[in-house]
Formats: C-alpha cells, structure tokens, sequence
C-alpha cells in the first residue's frame, strides 16, 4: 500500500500552525514577521545547557526563535512561485485576492498553486526544524491510496 500526501489536508493544516501558532512564537522570540524574509542562517540553532527558572526562561526565549527561524527559512527556501505566495500571505498579510490581482492568476490557478506552496513548505519545514535544533510538529498529513480492487 503506497503513501501519497494529503495535500488538501496538509495545507489546511499548514494554515492552522501558521495561523493559530507564528504570532506567539513571534512575541516570544522578540521577533517581527518582516524577520522572516531574511533570516539569518546561522547553520544551528542556539543550544544552551542552563540551569535555574531565568535560564529555563531563556531556553524558551532561544528555542522559540529557533522555530521562527526554521519557519523563515522553511519559507524562503521553496520554489519562487510559492515563496512568493508565502511570503504575501504571512509575511506582508496580503489577501488572497490582492494576491490573485496582482499575481495576475485565475482564482482557481491561485489556489491551486497556493495549496502547492503550504504543501512545499510542509515538507520543508521538518529539516529546517532539525537544523536549528527545534520540535515543530510534522504538519503533513498522508493518505493511504485505495488498493485497486478487482472489477
């Protein structure tokens, strides 16, 4: 049985993370969306063995940035169609159909592509999280193709 990527629920899914998680990571981290576009690839992500409550704060402080980090660069490291559309979305919070406007795409050219790019940056985002030495949970979810069935 083959394993094939749910690309309508990994991109919803994708949505949620971004849209229920990035905010918070942001403020924790003392970090802007606008760090996004340009993170800085330090090849690791801080690493500290720290001891007491305000060095546990600070592991926090660290590993939150190093999320916000893998997501930039999960972000930044797609294809140019979707880090285009990613970093609309996200990054300037463009709508979707500013974005269709000024893409120049049909609705549906849009969206597909849109799915596309939340798909590229789910099955990005997991090495950039390895990288900076960060947890961030897998967001794509697979399906199971149906076995053919004799007719």
């Amino acid at each position: 049985m083959n394993v094939q990527l749910d690309k309508v629920a990994t991109a919803s899914n994708v949505t949620d993370f971004l849209h229920n998680n990035l905010d918070e990571l942001l403020a924790n981290a003392g970090m802007h969306k606008a760090d996004l576009s340009s993170p800085q690839l330090t090849g690791m992500g801080a690493s500290h063995s720290l001891e007491n409550s305000a060095e546990s704060n600070m592991l926090k402080i660290f590993d939150c940035e190093n999320k916000c980090w893998a997501i930039g660069c999960a972000i930044n490291n797609c294809d140019k169609t979707s880090r285009q559309i990613l970093q609309s979305s996200i990054i300037h919070e463009l709508s979707d159909s500013q974005q269709i406007s000024t893409l120049n795409y049909s609705d549906r050219t849009y969206y597909r592509k849109k799915q596309e790019a939340l798909c590229e940056f789910a099955n990005r985002l997991q090495f950039w999280a390895y990288k900076f030495d960060t947890h961030i949970e897998d967001l794509r979810i697979y399906k199971a193709e149906e076995e053919e069935k004799p007719v």
